[in-house]
């Protein structure tokens, strides 16, 4: 009898029911879509600002997700299902980002013709201090040798340097791109 009740401990630990599993299978379906939908509102600005208290956000972020979508009792198997739904989800949603059926963000100058755009900044949470430290993270001795800076959308920011000749279709999906091709300023250096 005490083997009975050992094994099936074993088996409540690793499999969940089938109504547990169904629980699974939904709530990591939502909490996929939610956080994707958290993700694309706020994700851009959430990685651009790497400061400690947008990292705890995310940690947070991501902790109540992940306890969302095992339920009260994770199992090994309900952590396999809420795994395999995950993958499913992200193959179905990135073919159909990468064929262009599912928007996503888009690049957005921050800097161009020697004009920071501090609405932009504004906008993503971004200080000139961040900015600046950017461009000595790139290598930039002066605000001269920059052509453009674009905060792309995972949160970084590329460096065009003045004499690179651009190409046009790298600039093809980057929101204000027209002012890096501009021969005067664009007006953004209101404060």
């Amino acid at each position: 009898m005490r083997r009975m009740e050992f094994w099936d401990g074993v088996r409540q630990t690793l499999v969940p029911t089938w109504p547990e599993a169904l629980a699974v299978f939904i709530a990591s379906g939502v909490m996929y879509l939610t956080f994707t939908t958290v993700l694309r509102v706020w994700g851009q600005r959430l990685f651009a600002n790497r400061s400690g208290s947008g990292l705890a956000v995310a940690l947070v972020l991501g902790a109540i997700v992940g306890r969302s979508m095992l339920g009260p009792n994770a199992t090994l198997v309900g952590g396999l299902i809420c795994l395999a739904t995950l993958v499913t989800l992200e193959g179905f949603f990135g073919t159909g980002r990468r064929s262009g059926l599912i928007g996503h963000r888009r690049g957005i100058v921050l800097y161009a013709n020697r004009r920071l755009d501090y609405q932009v900044m504004r906008r993503y949470h971004l200080s000139e201090q961040l900015f600046f430290a950017r461009l000595r993270q790139g290598g930039i001795a002066h605000l001269d040798e920059v052509r453009a800076v674009v905060l792309e959308p995972d949160g970084s920011m590329s460096l065009l340097r003045v004499g690179a000749d651009l190409d046009s279709r790298l600039l093809r999906d980057v929101v204000g791109s027209e002012r890096i091709f501009a021969d005067g300023g664009w007006g953004g250096d209101d404060r």
